[in-house]
């Protein structure tokens, strides 16, 4: 099994003690359980806990610090979101699911992940100290997401690109297999007395693009090969060869 980072959340001078909760509930629907807060104004924890609902243990487990190296302390990767741009500010950012594609190759480093308040977002003192910046494409009309909309975005973006190596790639048929698909569907259907003005060869082409752009599984194709067979089976009760 592939290491994976420890991925650290931190929110940097949140003003709604009920964005933190929320945050950490999206922080834990995807696996995540490490939050860092950095204190502005005091954080109420009943009002966090009533939206943290099940994730009141990313809360309670939280660590407040007084200020932003306290928070990224031994993280080998920080990364700042924002949306705005400037001179004293980062002069590219990646999209999250290039975020999350870096984090993935950390191996077993810290990986912090630091989202602005409610209002400012991060100062440019803040971003200066991040490694990249992560922006998250919004409409122009209305740009500014909510704190725990932010980090679930990213979170969604890490989980994905942590959770890639362990799962089964799709292997779409190909070749002769799509090949031999499209003769099938094609011959059921001359079997059952359909008839193409344009003639068998022009609907083949036509079933092996759709077959080509369905990417379909060897089971799936199976499956529906299947199903053809069967179809050509109740004209002429015997079906055809695959």
């Amino acid at each position: 099994m592939k290491p994976q980072p420890d991925v650290r959340f931190v929110l940097v001078r949140p003003r709604d003690p009920r964005n933190v909760g929320a945050a950490c509930r999206a922080m834990k629907t995807m696996g995540f359980t490490s939050l860092a807060v950095v204190l502005g104004p005091l954080i109420d924890p009943e009002q966090a806990g009533v939206l943290a609902h099940h994730a009141r243990d990313v809360l309670e487990g939280a660590l407040f610090c007084t200020d932003l190296e306290q928070a990224i302390g031994g993280a080998s990767l920080v990364a700042g979101t924002t949306r705005r741009r400037g001179r004293d500010r980062k002069y590219f950012a990646l999209f999250p699911e290039q975020l999350a594609e870096r984090a993935a190759s950390a191996g077993t480093a810290t990986v912090a992940v630091l989202f602005g308040n409610e209002e400012t977002g991060l100062t440019d003192a803040e971003l200066a100290r991040c490694h990249l910046a992560v922006t998250i494409p919004s409409a122009p009309a209305f740009p500014s997401l909510n704190l725990s909309h932010a980090v679930q975005v990213v979170a969604y973006e890490l989980a994905r690109a942590f959770d890639r190596p362990h799962r089964t790639p799709h292997a779409p048929i190909a070749g002769p297999e799509i090949d031999d698909l499209a003769s099938l569907i094609v011959r059921s259907l001359a079997a059952i007395g359909f008839r193409n003005p344009r003639g068998l060869e022009s609907l083949s082409v036509f079933f092996r693009d759709i077959v080509a752009r369905a990417g379909l599984s060897p089971g799936e194709a199976r499956r529906l090969g299947v199903v053809f067979r069967k179809i050509a089976g109740l004209k002429t009760g015997r079906g055809i060869d695959p």
